[in-house]
């Protein structure tokens, strides 16, 4: 009997161990050499399903956010991001999600984040990454010109969930 109560309890200490293992685990998400997160947006999408409390910001011109955005995207174009950044973002330590016309843009602007302090930066390249995996649909202005111009077209989020609004 004492043999038995003994299993159990091992066994719900190894449960209770590895599943805090794992929360710890899912929950740091780090990118080797860099002071930010970065997926694609596919993965960011994944994250945000599960994430309470968490922020997009948009890095493109007003004029290119103006034509289109991810449903909840806060404008935070990258030229004013130090000067800007916090009258935007609510919390240093909210979940930020960085998209822009490109991955080069919004790296620099997760990086111009992270040594502001925001300490919770996640890269998910560009607008049109969002389009190409179907999470923002691609209009005629996205289909023509440019990629450049194709990264500026509108689109909106299917679903999911924001802490802040626009």
């Amino acid at each position: 009997m004492k043999k038995k109560i003994r299993i159990i309890f091992f066994l719900c200490c190894m449960t209770v161990v590895l599943f805090t293992a794992w929360s710890a685990i899912r929950s740091f998400r780090p990118s080797r050499g860099k002071p930010y997160e970065r997926l694609s947006a596919e993965e960011a999408y994944e994250y945000i399903s599960y994430e309470s409390v968490y922020c997009i910001i948009d890095v493109r011109d007003p004029k290119a956010y103006a034509g289109g955005h991810v449903e909840g995207a806060k404008n935070l174009p990258f030229e004013e991001i130090v000067e800007r950044a916090d009258d935007v973002i609510a919390d240093r330590h909210m979940m930020l999600y960085v998209y822009g016309r490109d991955s080069e843009q919004s790296c620099a602007a997760a990086q111009k984040l992270s040594d502001s302090g925001f300490t919770s930066v996640t890269e998910t390249g560009s607008y049109r990454d969002w389009i190409l995996i179907g999470i923002a649909e691609e209009t005629a202005d996205t289909k023509a010109g440019s990629e450049e111009t194709a990264n500026d077209g509108p689109a909106q989020m299917n679903s999911g969930k924001s802490s802040s609004d626009e």
